[in-house]
């Protein structure tokens, strides 16, 4: 089977995606504006040219449907934390306000111990 450039592409293709950007953004090569900015649009493209060109500039393989097999899913709690974190760190420094990452401390802690004991609760079968 041929694919083409303007093949439709999948949603667990565009969190692959997220997935890579994520990468690039912890390996450096991203700063959080441009990892926001590729984000976002790699929320909205509907096609492998667009997906192509969000990493036409960033080494390694761009993420193909072929590529696109799901890893280890991530739990949604391990997610919103993720996406809540970077939120937090861009409003941080758009506006300046340092208190915003004591917020995210707390928020991660928190979660984290309610993570903690979810777990705790559903490994004991309650």
């Amino acid at each position: 089977m041929v694919e083409l450039p303007g093949a439709r592409i999948t949603a667990d293709a565009r969190e692959r995606a997220l997935r890579e950007l994520s990468a690039h953004l912890v390996a450096g090569r991203l700063s959080l504006v441009e990892f926001d900015e590729r984000s976002t649009r790699a929320a909205a493209v509907t096609t492998k040219a667009e997906l192509a060109a969000l990493f036409a500039d960033l080494p390694g393989q761009t993420p193909t449907a072929h590529a696109m097999a799901p890893r280890d899913p991530i739990s949604t709690p391990a997610l919103l934390t993720a996406v809540g974190a970077t939120a937090v760190i861009v409003i941080a420094l758009l506006t300046g306000y340092g208190w915003w990452l004591l917020a995210l401390a707390g928020a991660v802690a928190v979660g984290g111990g309610v993570l903690a004991v979810v777990r705790a609760r559903k490994s004991s079968g309650q």
